[in-house]
């Protein structure tokens, strides 16, 4: 900097969609239409609930290409999101006082959500591989737990892809207990070559969660359930059938199924997928050499390993007094879970190219100075 000039922050702390050349057009697009479709007033005057028949065509359609077949439409729901979907899904497997389970480190509003329910959120173990199998037996055995909550597919916040193996163990000790699982899989259609979702492996037990958050666009404020039986959703609806504040947007659900059934949401993921890719090679040729970075090539962010003498906070400090903003790892322990050794820093936040550059430069000479 000179001449009296400032340089904006950069903030790493948040993950999104990133912006990619086609999204403006093809929005344009499905905005347009629905503009002008004859159920306009209807679309915004009156409620959608939890998607039209033609919605739920199409969202099982387009889920299809991560689950392998297409749900029954039957046991599909769009809803207005994945926390308001979590807090029916909380209060109705788990009553006020019970527990779940959730890996030691997961999705920062688990606990908040959690806390709203009165429900207690139970630590399992993770290793490289995601949530260990011995560890959510050991728990089934010692808690009578209501359900698990599980993010297997680009784990928030280390970046762990559970292998298929895992995966089925997984699903074995849930079996054994009949357990209901939670799938968070936020991140299944932009992670190439991931495992088939706990919800192909055991779809009598699991409530499949998918957000469009990550492969469209966080604005949408949608995400798509689906139920592990038919009786299932029934009973998950029947007591609750006026609580509007997670049913989806008339107005997103409109332009998400457009997107779809037009083709242009798999033409958005695609590229989503290569703008991630992008970043990924970035952040390798950044931060890869010094050995302290995990991540996956389809990953929106980075989990570092901070090397002695750091710590968190005095890290998160240094990197503001130098312009970059980071979020601080215990928004993402479970109760009694360190994380004072590990920072996540998102790989999208940065608006551009030559900012991430900017703000890896910044993270990296941190590292290595270790003061």
């Amino acid at each position: 900097m000179s001449g009296g000039e400032t340089t904006a922050p950069i903030d790493m702390t948040r993950t999104w969609a990133p912006q990619v050349p086609a999204f403006r057009e093809v929005v344009e697009r499905s905005l347009t239409a629905v503009a002008r479709a004859p159920d306009l007033v209807s679309i915004i005057q009156r409620h959608r609930f939890h998607g039209s028949p033609r919605d739920k065509q199409a969202g099982a359609d387009w889920l299809s290409n991560r689950l392998g077949a297409p749900p029954n439409p039957t046991r599909l729901l769009m809803t207005g999101g994945t926390q308001n979907t979590l807090m029916v899904l909380f209060s109705r497997l788990a009553s006020q006082g019970a527990a779940i389970a959730a890996e030691k480190l997961t999705y920062a509003a688990i606990g908040q959500l959690a806390m709203l329910g009165r429900i207690s959120v139970l630590p399992v173990d993770i290793d490289e591989d995601g949530m260990r199998d011995d560890s959510l037996e050991s728990l089934c055995k010692a808690h009578n737990l209501a359900a698990v909550y599980i993010n297997p597919t680009g784990h928030n916040p280390t970046t762990s892809m559970m292998s298929l193996e895992r995966r089925q163990k997984v699903v074995r000790v849930a079996r054994k207990y009949a357990l209901p699982i939670i799938e968070d899989d936020v991140h299944g259609l932009i992670a190439n070559n991931a495992p088939p979702p706990l919800a192909s492996i055991a779809p009598d037990l699991t409530w499949y969660l998918m957000s469009v958050s990550k492969c469209l666009g966080i604005g949408l404020r949608t995400a798509y359930l689906i139920a592990p039986s038919d009786d299932g959703l029934a009973d998950l609806l029947r007591p609750i059938p006026s609580v509007s504040s997670w049913f989806v947007p008339g107005l997103s659900a409109a332009i998400i199924t457009h997107l779809i059934e037009s083709g242009a949401a798999s033409h958005i993921v695609g590229q989503i997928s290569k703008e991630i890719a992008a970043r990924q090679d970035i952040a390798q040729e950044m931060l890869g050499h010094l050995g302290m970075m995990r991540t996956n090539k389809s990953s929106l962010h980075v989990w570092i390993d901070l090397p002695s003498p750091w710590t968190a906070e005095p890290f998160i400090q240094a990197a503001r007094t130098k312009g970059v903003i980071l979020r601080h790892p215990r928004v993402f322990a479970t109760p009694g879970t360190n994380v004072e050794q590990n920072i996540r820093a998102s790989l999208i936040a940065p608006s551009t190219h030559e900012d991430l550059r900017r703000g890896l430069s910044v993270l990296a000479t941190l590292l290595l100075s270790r003061t």
